[in-house]
C-alpha cells in the first residue's frame, strides 16, 4: 500500500513538472516585444526610427526608413539578413532569434516605411 502511494505521488508530480515544463517552452507570436528585441539587437546600428547610426553608417547599413528601400526589398530578404547577417559589417542572429521573433523584426522594419 505504501509503495503504490508512493508511485501515485511521483508519478502526478512528474506529469505536472513536464506539464509546466512545456507550458512555458513556447512563445507565442503575440508574446513577442518586437519593438523590445529592435532596441535589444538592432538600434547599435539602425536607430529608432530605422535610420543607420554612426556606427551603422560605418557598416553601410540599409536605411530602412528609405522609401525606395522598403520598395526594394522583400520580406524574405530581410528575414535571410537578420537570419544570416553579412560579413564583418552585420551579425547574423539565426541562432539567437526564433523564426517568430525574427518575423517580430521584419514587422518593425516596415513599420519605418510607413513613417
Amino acid at each position: 500500500m505504501f509503495k503504490a502511494g508512493i508511485f501515485a505521488v511521483t508519478s502526478v508530480a512528474v506529469v505536472a513538472g513536464i506539464v509546466t515544463f512545456f507550458s512555458g517552452a513556447h512563445i507565442s507570436r503575440a508574446d513577442i516585444d518586437a519593438g523590445k528585441l529592435y532596441a535589444t539587437h538592432c538600434v547599435t546600428c539602425h536607430d529608432a526610427n530605422g535610420k543607420p547610426t554612426d556606427i551603422g553608417a560605418a557598416l553601410e547599413s540599409s536605411d530602412l526608413s528609405d522609401a525606395a528601400w522598403q520598395a526594394k526589398a522583400t520580406d524574405e530578404q530581410i528575414i535571410k539578413q537578420i537570419n544570416d547577417g553579412t560579413p564583418e559589417k552585420m551579425e547574423a542572429f539565426k541562432e539567437k532569434l526564433s523564426p517568430d521573433e525574427v518575423n517580430a523584426l521584419v514587422t518593425v522594419v516596415r513599420s519605418f516605411g510607413k513613417k
